[in-house]
């Protein structure tokens, strides 16, 4: 919602989106699993994720 508000501000970001992108997956690297958004980590380890995860692989 914030990314919404600002865009239609005409906030433009000075840093162009393939660097940040960039930027934010050297930094998701160097974190240790346990705090990643990943199948591991992150929502996908509380409760609702792995009841989500459970349906997903029984399909």
């Amino acid at each position: 919602m914030i990314a919404l508000k600002l865009a239609l501000a005409g906030i433009e970001s000075v840093i162009p989106p393939d660097e940040v992108i960039k930027a934010m997956g050297e930094v998701g690297r160097m974190l240790p699993e346990q705090l990643r958004e990943t199948a591991m980590g992150g929502l996908a380890a509380t409760p609702t994720g792995k009841k989500i995860q459970d349906r997903v692989l029984k399909k």
